[in-house]
């Protein structure tokens, strides 16, 4: 069932809807906001995987970040109008002003030269950034490729170019996190971890992606927190469908992950490590599971191991309508963004005492 204009409107407080939302208190939150917690304006109506964020630029989404009370900004490279010393000098101070912490979501591409790097190294350090979030596909397994062996291809190539890009890598402070993308199921990603054992490369873990692989979020928990580096902090629900099932990002609580478990485990590797939240505002995610064009890529699993998941994760579908934006006007979907954002926020800071 779409979530309806009317429907929307009726769940949003009036006030927030009449003023805007600002949440920044006193107290703030130690969370930091990805750019991606505001695709709708970022996109303006296109594909997540077909655009860039430049159409949201750095300062706005520090506006967004002040105005929705984050500690810091994940801030995307296409965000940055200009890598003048100057203006990303006064980019950091107008970060340093409002006491927000920046981090960078970068290209696969800058892994891709010596020189690629230490130019994303020049802009990365003029920002004060320690770490930077990487996806090495744009894309989603079970739909980017059309052969097993076009997915084989992929990874043997980034396996041999992250073992090439390593003593580059290592010798600047800067440390890399490979996000679990929907692209590698985490044992793959923990064993590349492994082969390249570097202290400079670990991962951005994602809370929620690798439910679209149809991995029970404990596994993915358990098999990635030693290397995190970063986060994704995401709540996600799901629908069950006659080709698989529906994916979305909720606000922080209404879903099925156990945050509190999660965001503990991920300390425990790591205690200062970042929550940055990605509350991405869209239609949810189609996860087609049950026909055969998904499995091209992947190994099916034993069938006790999707069993286990169907039981674990498919039986607990979400008892309120998924997110939609289609069928939204332009304001209302923005409207919409606001209040799961402010609703995640609120969740992170009295809940998730982050």
């Amino acid at each position: 069932m779409t979530l309806t204009r009317r429907a929307f409107l009726a769940s949003v407080p009036a006030a927030a809807l009449a003023a805007g939302i600002r949440v920044r208190g006193e107290e703030g939150s130690g969370m930091c906001l990805a750019y991606t917690s505001f695709a709708v304006r970022m996109l303006q109506g296109r594909d997540i995987l077909k655009s860039t964020a430049a159409a949201l630029p750095a300062s706005a989404l520090l506006d967004l970040c002040v105005r929705f009370g984050a500690h810091g900004a994940q801030i995307d490279w296409s965000q940055i109008e200009s890598h003048d010393p100057a203006a990303l000098a006064a980019l950091k101070a107008r970060a340093d002003r409002d006491r927000l912490k920046l981090e960078l979501s970068v290209p696969a591409s800058c892994l891709e030269s010596p020189q690629a790097y230490g130019d994303m190294v020049k802009t990365a350090m003029a920002l004060g950034v320690t770490h930077v979030r990487v996806a090495l596909l744009y894309g989603r397994r079970y739909e980017s490729f059309k052969t097993r062996d076009e997915w084989t291809a992929w990874h043997a190539k980034w396996a041999a170019q992250l073992q090439t890009m390593k003593p580059v890598i290592e010798a600047h402070p800067v440390v890399v996190g490979l996000e679990n993308h929907k692209d590698h199921l985490s044992t793959e990603l923990a064993a590349l971890l492994h082969s390249l054992n570097s202290p400079r490369i670990g991962v951005c873990f994602d809370f929620g992606n690798n439910l679209s692989l149809l991995e029970e979020p404990q596994q993915t928990l358990e098999t990635l927190a030693p290397f995190v580096v970063t986060t994704h902090l995401k709540d996600m629900a799901v629908k069950p469908t006659a080709d698989g099932f529906e994916l979305s990002e909720v606000p922080l609580g209404e879903g099925i992950l156990p945050l509190a478990e999660m965001i503990a485990t991920l300390r425990t590797h790591r205690p200062d490590v970042p929550m940055c939240l990605e509350m991405l505002t869209r239609d949810p995610l189609q996860v087609p599971y049950k026909t055969d064009r998904y499995w091209i890529a992947l190994d099916r699993p034993a069938p006790e191991a999707l069993a286990a998941f169907e039981h674990h994760v498919l039986s607990r579908p979400s008892p309120n309508p998924l997110p939609h934006i289609t069928g939204l006007a332009p304001a209302d979907q923005i409207a919409l963004e606001d209040e799961l954002v402010r609703r995640c926020m609120e969740y992170g800071r009295r809940t998730l005492q982050l």
